[in-house]
């Protein structure tokens, strides 16, 4: 089940929450349903993560030459 940001209508509250496919989530806090679903942050990786090409977004070999990259890497905006 994906996270899914929403901001409600009726009283403003932005909130986070799990959502399944058939699901129409409500307002934890006024029960409204009127949500707009807001632009989700991506979190980077952690240090000391994997820094090999299956750990790494498809863009990142692309942009190093096809070969995997690990600190300095420019898909996660960290310039060489």
């Amino acid at each position: 089940m994906p996270i899914y940001a929403y901001a409600c209508s009726d009283c403003s509250h932005q909130f986070e929450t799990l959502v399944r496919s058939d699901e129409t989530p409500a307002c934890p806090k006024c029960g409204g349903e009127k949500l707009e679903r807001q632009m989700s942050l991506i979190a980077k990786p952690a240090p000391g993560g994997p820094s090999d090409a299956a750990g790494a977004p498809a863009s990142c070999a692309a942009m190093n030459g096809g070969a995997p990259c690990g600190a300095g890497c420019p898909a996660f905006g960290d310039a060489a």
